[in-house]
């Protein structure tokens, strides 16, 4: 089991998937670096994002109209159709338009 599994707590709302980590990580993504310590995936609304208890901020939101239940492990990669979060550290290639890696953290580099 990997300390991401140990630490990291996965909920399925509605819409949405949101994983939470934890703790703030430093990611790299398709956009440049950012501080995040949940991942939202999911076409969320400002009042279902209040009644997910989400901060303003440390959130990593992807917009994505997939269907939450859509995700599958590969290894310490989470996929969901369109995006890859690699959390066992930066892939060989990227293989979608939406990706995140931990610069920080327990494989990061921290």
């Amino acid at each position: 089991m990997s300390t991401w599994t140990r630490r990291a707590r996965l909920f399925v709302r509605r819409r949405a998937f949101l994983l939470d980590l934890g703790e703030e990580v430093l990611f790299y993504t398709e956009g440049g670096p950012r501080r995040a310590r949940y991942l939202l995936v999911g076409r969320v609304s400002p009042p279902e994002w209040l009644r997910l208890g989400l901060p303003r901020e440390a959130v990593l939101h992807y917009p994505l109209e997939v269907d939450p239940l859509a995700f599958e492990w590969e290894g310490e990669t989470l996929v969901l159709p369109g995006l890859r979060v690699y959390l066992g550290g930066p892939p060989e290639f990227v293989e979608t338009p939406y990706y995140a890696w931990p610069l920080t953290g327990p494989r990061g580099g921290e």
